[in-house]
């Protein structure tokens, strides 16, 4: 059967599971697994290539080993046996999707490119890559770089336990106004988008983050001052607003 004929197959089955999940434990965790197999097949059915296939199968079979092992133990596998091995069988189908060489709308190839400087000029390596980004280590410093939804999930860097930066910090610290208009939510929908996002990220990390890519003295603790002072300014401005518009509630 093909991996779309079994995931049929095996989302017929979701709802007597669903209704039989009250009666233990066991029955429980056998419905939340297919119901989460279910969603991962229609991810992969579907094309989504944000999904690392492999590691997330490989994942899901140790689960559902251990499922088999508590069948087993409960003496239920004439109910759950083919269940199982159906599942087995989709996520090896699953597992053999490959990861788009360049990434989720082209990330990883855009990564590459905008971001050679790292490499090239910093030493920085790849330390994990998946199909919607990379970490990149040199020594303590860690920088997280993807697609995202978010900003502060697209980019973010830490070293030691200072905590995660954000882009605005980086451009409040360095006095770039710019701080001031990194929007919150992102939409990284094409691959021009994708491109487009992180020029404006590769170009404020060339222009301030020398300090910091070096890991010169202090540089870190400037960055967590600086965020420190970005937030309580932040906070300051809020409860000006809330003052001055006032909170809409009767007054007494």
């Amino acid at each position: 059967m093909t991996l779309k004929e079994n995931l049929a197959a095996l989302e017929s089955s979701v709802s007597q599971l669903k209704a039989e999940r009250g009666i233990g434990p066991l029955q429980n965790d056998i419905y939340e697994a297919m119901d989460d197999l279910g969603h991962l097949g229609q991810r992969a059915v579907a094309g989504d290539t944000r999904v690392n296939y492999r590691v997330r199968s490989e994942s899901d079979l140790m689960l559902f080993q251990k499922l088999r092992e508590c069948v087993s133990a409960a003496g239920a596998e004439e109910r759950y046996r083919p269940l199982l091995d159906r599942a087995e069988t989709l996520l090896g189908q699953i597992a053999e999707i490959p990861i788009p060489p360049d990434g989720h709308l082209g990330v990883l190839a855009v990564l590459r490119s905008r971001f050679d400087f790292l490499f090239d000029q910093y030493g920085f390596t790849v330390a994990d890559e998946q199909p919607t980004g990379m970490r990149i280590t040199r020594g303590a410093v860690v920088l997280e770089i993807g697609w995202a939804t978010q900003s502060s999930l697209s980019f973010s860097m830490r070293r030691g336990d200072l905590g995660d930066f954000w882009l605005e910090d980086l451009l409040y610290l360095c006095g770039d106004q710019r701080y001031k208009s990194v929007p919150q939510a992102i939409h990284l929908s094409t691959e021009r988008d994708v491109d487009a996002w992180f020029q404006f990220v590769s170009d404020a990390l060339r222009h301030h983050g020398n300090e910091l890519l070096s890991d010169s003295p202090g540089a870190f603790v400037r960055l967590a001052q600086a965020q420190a002072q970005r937030d309580a300014e932040y906070v300051a401005r809020m409860n000006a607003n809330a003052g001055r518009f006032g909170s809409g509630l009767p007054q007494p």
